[in-house]
């Protein structure tokens, strides 16, 4: 079995090759989708995000607001290394934990 890790920029066609994996068979494990569902209310950096950054960038629902959090984070390296410091340990778990569940298969 091969790991392939898939990496670009803006409209670099990474969901063009993602397509043609999926097509041929291949398992895709999307870091963006992992991203986003870690974020959600209940999961532990949902409430540090908003321990961090406060509840105005909660959505009326209790989704975090992410233009309102992108706003925060554009210009200030030290709120968005804040920002990644409690995402990217629970994006890095989850894409390890769909990892293996692809290889125990």
């Amino acid at each position: 079995m091969f790991l392939v890790g898939l990496t670009g920029g803006i409209a670099s066609g990474k969901s063009s090759v993602i397509q043609v994996f999926q097509q041929l068979g291949c398992a895709v494990i999307d870091v963006d989708v992992i991203a986003r569902h870690v974020v959600q209310p209940g999961y532990p950096a949902h409430r540090r995000i908003v321990e961090a950054f406060g509840t105005e960038v909660l959505l009326e629902n209790g989704d975090i607001d992410r233009k309102v959090l992108g706003d925060l984070i554009f210009n200030q390296p030290d709120r968005r290394q804040l920002l990644n410091s409690i995402t990217h340990p629970e994006i890095r778990k989850e894409m390890m934990k769909e990892t293996f569940k692809y290889f125990l298969r």
